[in-house]
């Protein structure tokens, strides 16, 4: 093999004598180089956007969350704590209560959906101070509730969370109400401080307000109820055994959802796209190795008086076909792993400075997240090795095959 990766290797750079050899070559590698960096730099963007959807859903999807198999809430017994108590999986967890309800502030109304928690809810959610934006994170003090608005809610009802000082009316549907002529018999009304604002994304921004459990409980006449149990437990590493454990615990009146069930379509739909990207780049990278069938294909016709010398002296027809395929490796190759480098220097460079901002206005990420991984690495490489060896078989097969026909003319 050390024979013909020195022939191969001296064939690719060395100067040809025809100068459309050189040009075909270089053409080839390039081809590669740009597109090994474009699949690199597509698969650690799509890794960069994925790391930062599931962070930013982390503040509103718990590891773990328990719902009722039937109706939309269940009681929270003093058994039922007993029992999560048990389970050694389990760091924290917070009861919490979801339902659509008008605000009001001033002349402005907004419909949202008004998620009561109790006070270990920030346990459970350790990262939502990162998204805080405007005020504090308080929701209960000296007796009097507030809330916490998202910062597309606030906007909606035209109130600055951090310094207003009128409260929100909240109206929920009465449950048994007799007649809906007026606000008064249709809906219950409580009011509300506001006392912070936080931005995620526009999908939570505009929807969601924070207010306390036994406050939203009475609102909605759901005493001691709750919508949701979620979950934060200690190792995510356990999350199936801790599933296992809680259903076994709980019974079949209770329906438990990891992080990633939770919203399996969106995590779906995150990988489906990097790698239909990925294979689109892919098609694309095949296309431009028709540059390397024409590169070697061009060099057998002007090697074939080296060919035939080497096969006087003794190298097999296989050893000609080795000689050709590791042309073609290393042509695609030498460009790979210059575009991987220059892949790599652009990645640095959009996490340390930030090259390509994220399009519109974002309160946490002003450039495009990136995030290089060994595997993206490892599979690109083996991706440009393949189509080497698929682009480089036929002109090998066409250079051993002729040597038998022509090598003697060419000594004579």
């Amino acid at each position: 093999m050390n024979l013909e990766l020195n022939i191969a290797k001296r064939y690719l750079f060395s100067k040809k004598s025809t100068n459309a050899i050189n040009i075909i070559s270089l053409v080839s590698g390039a081809a590669m180089l740009f597109g090994t960096m474009a699949l690199i730099l597509v698969l650690s963007v799509f890794n960069g956007l994925e790391d930062l959807v599931k962070s930013l859903y982390a503040v509103f999807y718990p590891d773990i969350a328990i719902t009722a198999t039937e109706g939309k809430t269940f009681d929270i017994s003093p058994a039922l704590k007993q029992k999560l108590n048990s389970i050694n999986y389990i760091d924290a967890y917070t009861f919490t209560l979801e339902e659509n309800a008008l605000l009001e502030y001033s002349d402005r109304q907004h419909i949202c959906t008004v998620k009561g928690v109790d006070k270990n809810y920030f346990n459970v959610v350790q990262k939502f101070d990162t998204f805080m934006v405007d005020g504090q994170k308080i929701l209960q003090k000296d007796s009097i509730n507030y809330c916490l608005v998202g910062i597309g809610v606030a906007q909606k009802l035209g109130m600055n969370a951090a310094q207003t000082f009128s409260p929100v009316s909240i109206y929920m549907p009465k449950k048994n109400a007799s007649s809906f002529a007026t606000m008064e018999n249709a809906f219950n009304k409580s009011y509300i401080t506001p006392s912070g604002a936080f931005a995620v994304s526009d999908e939570f921004d505009t929807k969601y307000a924070f207010v306390p459990l036994d406050f939203f409980q009475r609102l909605t006449e759901n005493d001691n109820k709750s919508s949701q149990l979620e979950i934060r437990i200690k190792d995510k590493k356990d999350t199936e055994a801790a599933i296992a454990a809680l259903q076994q615990t709980l019974g079949p009146g209770f329906k438990i959802k990891s992080r990633y069930e939770q919203n399996e379509v969106l995590y779906k739909i995150l990988k489906s796209e990097k790698w239909i990207t990925f294979a689109i780049l892919v098609l694309i990278m095949v296309i431009a190795s028709f540059n390397i069938i024409g590169a070697l294909s061009m060099l057998v016709l002007e090697k074939k008086k080296d060919i035939a010398t080497l096969t006087a002296m003794g190298i097999h027809k296989n050893n000609i076909i080795k000689i050709f395929l590791l042309e073609g490796i290393l042509m695609s190759c030498v460009g790979a792993f210059i575009g991987m480098g220059f892949a790599f220097i652009l990645c640095m460079l959009q996490k340390e400075v930030g090259l390509v901002p994220m399009p519109g206005t974002s309160f946490l990420v002003k450039y495009y997240p990136v995030k290089m991984m060994p595997l993206d690495f490892a599979a690109v490489t083996l991706v440009v090795v393949i189509i080497s060896l698929v682009a480089a078989y036929l002109p090998a097969r066409k250079a051993a095959a002729s040597v038998e026909k022509e090598y003697l003319s060419y000594l004579s």
